[in-house]
């Protein structure tokens, strides 16, 4: 579904006719090839809209097209709106950076380590939110170290990490996990009085104008009926999740590190707070510190680092990330880069994982046109 007035604009902007198309031709051959049945991208560039299209179908059995409006399952790029709604909350004394868990939640106060004995200290909010908070990684929880019943609230799944105890002293080394976004989401109902999920649309997505993101399975009826079927590539087809295996509803409780439910638009919402420096509809909901706050590499992380809800792809002088994005598990992306004043929003609905060559040739694609400084 080509986007006219984007079109205009890309040519308007200086890029030509044959990038753009270079980025469709992709698209037509991760369709082709069937790592993809689908998806949209959003590319904004100096504050405007320059590309905006969706491609191929949500359905394969209905041939449903692939909307732009389409809802669709951001896994972890939730990260950042969960990490952007801390910065509120801490600009608003709500808590802070530093604040240790067991501040919030006293089941926190005596973990233990495993094979270690007691921990040293409780996690701060920062670690829990940077993958540094001593939990299992994913592949620890593959192994079955940790169970989540999926019937769990978001106060039962605090206490069960907490039984659980830590793999590792909080502070000493990253690993990738949703746990520490699940107790970080806690311990702002805790800290506010509001529910989680109440808490996101209040203080974030309305605000900024995504009042349309929410969490599923918490999704309207109407909503869950226009979500694009989520597949797996196996053997060079793609087959529909539940059918290969993996249960397509999500958790019962929100899930501060994976479980909104948006568009391209609300992704791209998100992604433009961050690009005007914490202003949305001509209102400040954001001082810019509190922002830049989340592109600073934390402790333990490693390379570039990760900040707070966002992968740092690029420091700047300051020590400030000035390139940040973060990938969904289910075929999702959202990059800013503020030197080049670009944003980029795609969303698949095929695992990252099994969709990489399509994904690195998009990528290539981008940084070809946007290169990176």
């Amino acid at each position: 579904m080509a986007d006219s007035a984007g079109e205009d604009a890309w040519l308007a902007h200086g890029f030509t006719a044959a990038q753009r198309d270079s980025l469709r031709e992709i698209w037509r051959w991760g369709i082709a090839e069937r790592f993809v049945p689908g998806g949209a991208m959003l590319i904004v560039h100096r504050g405007e809209t320059v590309f905006r299209e969706a491609f191929g179908v949500a359905d394969l059995a209905t041939g449903r097209p692939f909307t732009v409006d389409a809802p669709c399952r951001l896994a972890s790029v939730t990260k950042p709106f969960t990490a952007t709604l801390f910065a509120r909350l801490v600009e608003a004394g709500w808590l802070a950076w530093d604040d240790p868990v067991d501040k919030f939640l006293p089941e926190f106060a005596k973990l233990e380590v495993r094979g270690q004995g007691r921990a040293k200290r409780a996690p701060l909010i920062r670690e829990l939110l940077s993958h540094t908070a001593g939990f299992a990684g994913n592949d620890e929880r593959r192994s079955g170290a940790v169970e989540i019943s999926p019937k769990s609230t978001l106060a039962e799944v605090a206490a069960t990490l907490a039984r659980a105890g830590l793999v590792r002293e909080p502070g000493s080394g990253y690993a990738y996990s949703g746990f520490g976004y699940m107790v970080a989401g806690r311990v702002a109902e805790v800290a506010t009085g509001r529910e989680f999920s109440a808490l996101m649309h209040q203080q974030l997505v309305e605000p900024i104008g995504a009042g349309r993101a929410v969490f599923h399975p918490f999704a309207a009826a109407d909503l869950i009926g226009r979500m694009p079927v989520m597949y797996d590539r196996i053997d060079g087809s793609l087959v529909p999740a539940a059918a290969a295996g993996r249960e397509d509803a999500a958790a019962r409780f929100p899930n501060p590190g994976g479980g909104l439910v948006a568009t391209l638009d609300d992704v791209g919402r998100l992604l433009r707070l961050h690009r005007d420096r914490g202003v949305a509809a001509d209102t400040s909901l954001l001082l810019p510190a509190s922002l830049h706050a989340l592109y600073v590499r934390q402790p333990a992380t490693s390379r570039e680092g990760y900040g707070l809800g966002f992968n740092l792809l690029h420091a700047g002088a300051d020590g400030v990330a000035d390139r940040v994005q973060h990938g969904g598990a289910s075929g999702t992306l959202a990059l800013i880069d503020f030197q080049r004043d670009v944003f980029v929003v795609v969303l698949t609905q095929v695992p990252t994982k099994q969709r990489l060559p399509f994904g690195k040739r998009l990528n290539q694609a981008v940084d070809s046109i946007f290169p990176p400084l």
